[in-house]
């Protein structure tokens, strides 16, 4: 009787805590959900990226815009004035 209790004992144990146990069972879940939301999260950022590369591969009022905000460009004949803050 008293094999038989340890037997179970030990057997809940394992299932429980051993390496395929529920508790590994929970974190490979949870690693498992962590890599399903970096996957969509890169996604997200590869679809931005390739719509950007369109952007600059096709709209030149697209490339115009960021050529004036990042780069300070103007068009001949254009004034630009500074001023204080």
């Amino acid at each position: 009787m008293l094999g038989a209790g340890a037997l179970v004992l030990l057997l809940l144990g394992l299932t429980v805590f051993g390496d395929r146990g529920l508790l590994h069972l929970g974190r490979l879940r949870q690693e498992h959900a962590r890599l399903l939301a970096d996957n969509q999260r890169i996604r997200q950022q590869n679809d931005a990226l390739r719509q950007e590369v369109l952007n600059l591969r096709g709209n030149k009022r697209y490339v115009e815009e960021i050529a004036r905000r990042e780069l300070g460009l103007v068009r001949e004949g254009e004034i630009v004035y500074h001023f204080r803050k």
